[in-house]
């Protein structure tokens, strides 16, 4: 189905004015070139002068003009001087570091003996009543020999 004819489908109904008025707008003197002016005033189009385009235009200069008057990177300026104050010195940051270390090695020393835990060996009996067959207390008298 073409784009014209699924938009004819969906625009509404004209009632019988509105196609009258569109008769009228297309009469037989519009085919031949001489179509009527519309009045429809459009307005003007925004050139350079915006406030974007400014903003953009000042912004560009600024970057340029920061990039090129800015201060060396050896150089000890007062950015630098104020991120350091700013910043966190280097040495807490090394104990944090190494604090998390110690406490990650701990805690994968128990994650390796929970997962390599094994319950303790059982020995079942097929019949436990021989274990007290070897017991001294149980033997009648006269059935050990006496080994003195």
């Amino acid at each position: 189905m073409s784009v014209a004819r699924a938009a004819t489908l969906l625009r509404p109904r004209a009632t019988q004015g509105a196609l009258t008025a569109v008769n009228r707008r297309h009469s037989h003197h519009d085919s031949h070139g001489h179509a009527a002016e519309e009045s429809v005033a459009y307005p003007a189009e925004p050139g350079f002068n915006t406030p974007l385009w400014r903003g953009t235009i000042l912004f560009g200069l600024l970057a340029v003009g920061f990039y090129k008057f800015a201060p060396e990177r050896g150089d000890d300026v007062y950015l630098t001087r104020y991120l350091s104050y700013l910043s966190t010195p280097r040495d807490v940051w090394a104990r944090l570091n190494e604090r998390h270390l110690e406490l990650s090695q701990e805690a994968s020393k128990n994650i390796m003996l929970q997962a390599n835990a094994k319950r303790p060996d059982m020995h079942r009996f097929r019949h436990p009543q021989t274990i007290v067959a070897g017991s001294p207390h149980c033997n009648p008298v006269g059935a050990v020999p006496n080994t003195q």
